[in-house]
């Protein structure tokens, strides 16, 4: 009896400590479980996840304390940075060359989770009727009865990753480093909302001047809904309706002989002058040349991360090797800059049949002031 008493006094001494114990061990446990970032992706590696329909690439980190300066308002820092992975191109038709079947293959191969897609001209009309209709006839209206295949082939791009999102690349563009490593890891926290890279990296030229450098257009990388490519749309839309105006004509009537270049009017030069007063709007100041020029490495000004010339446009600017990778080579088989360069000759040899006519009037009228003109008749 005495043994089974003690017995039962030692499990009652047992169980009173083994029960504080197991629970300190359960709180200190629980209190280790790490904290992850919510994310609407599933993870399936530490550094990169994609969601089964292949919407998006999502590039994950820490959250980090947000920059408040006048390049990065404490606004636009978020814990998680989503690059869309979506690559498009257009063309007449879809029987594209072999070079060209090469180079946007490239995108795929790189990226192999990502959707491309080629828009031909009939789809893409159908492509903006559907998306701008309803909000923004006039873009529909403007786009349709444009006249010069380059011309709408660059209000096209615009309006195709603004209403989608992704990034876009011409058909003579290939892709050379897989695209959610374009994004450099202190940025990845950021809110951004487009990325361009420098065709020309000059210098400012002086206060009231225009933007010396000029982003490239063949490839840009921008979020659905882009607050920048709106501006860029409606800059573009503007221009072409005070082409229009000023030579008294319709939107189908431009051609183009009217424009000063076509780079100025929807390509790559009015796309640059736009993002400068997006982000002028936006960080409530100035910018231009000398918020990124002669970068050598990318630089997030407002929600723009503009890349150095070696990303997308190498050859253009000497091939530098100290400005980071290639990420982006540009094949320069633009059909549209014969065709350009013919309509600029056309324009000059107007002009010079008009001067020639006018100095023919002036002479004329001359003779017939002098006195000797007069004693003949």
């Amino acid at each position: 009896m005495s043994t089974n008493l003690k017995n039962s006094r030692s499990l009652r001494i047992t169980v009173a400590l083994i029960i504080p114990l197991a629970l300190f061990c359960y709180l200190y446990s629980s209190t280790q479980i790490p904290t992850f970032i919510s994310s609407p992706t599933i993870p399936q590696s530490p550094e990169t996840s994609t969601t089964g329909t292949g919407s998006s690439v999502s590039i994950s980190l820490p959250p980090k304390e947000p920059l408040n300066n006048d390049n990065h308002p404490t606004a636009s820092a978020v814990p998680l940075y989503t690059l869309p992975d979506k690559i498009w191109h257009s063309a007449k038709f879809d029987n594209i060359s072999e070079n060209q079947r090469e180079w946007t293959g490239s995108w795929t191969r790189q990226n192999p989770s990502f959707r491309q897609e080629l828009l031909t001209d009939q789809s893409a009309a159908a492509f903006v009727r559907a998306h701008y209709f309803k909000t923004r006839p006039d873009i529909v209206e403007v786009y349709e009865a444009l006249p010069i295949p380059i011309l709408r082939a660059d209000l096209f791009r615009y309006l195709v990753v603004l209403a989608e999102g992704g990034i876009w690349g011409d058909l003579d563009t290939s892709c050379e480093k897989d695209v959610a490593e374009w994004v450099p890891s202190e940025y990845r926290n950021e809110n951004i909302d487009m990325i361009v890279g420098l065709e020309f990296d000059f210098e400012w030229r002086g206060p009231g001047t225009e933007v010396a450098s000029q982003f490239c257009n063949w490839v840009f990388v921008a979020r659905k809904s882009s607050r920048n490519l709106q501006i860029i749309v409606d800059t573009v839309v503007n221009k072409l309706k005070s082409i229009a105006q000023e030579n008294s004509v319709g939107i189908e009537g431009i051609t183009l002989e009217m424009l000063s270049d076509v780079v100025n009017v929807t390509g790559p030069k009015i796309m640059t002058i736009a993002i400068m007063d997006s982000l002028g709007q936006l960080l409530g100041r100035t910018v231009d040349d000398r918020d990124y020029a002669h970068t050598k490495q990318p630089k997030l000004v407002g929600d723009v991360l503009i890349m150095p010339g070696a990303a997308f446009a190498a050859l253009q600017n000497g091939n530098p090797t100290d400005q980071g990778d290639v990420l982006v080579t540009h094949h320069y088989e633009g059909s549209w800059k014969k065709e350009d360069a013919e309509a600029k000759e056309r324009k000059k040899q107007k002009e010079e049949q008009a001067q020639q006519q006018q100095q023919y009037y002036k002479s004329a009228a001359l003779d017939r002031q002098s006195p000797i003109w007069g004693e003949g008749t």
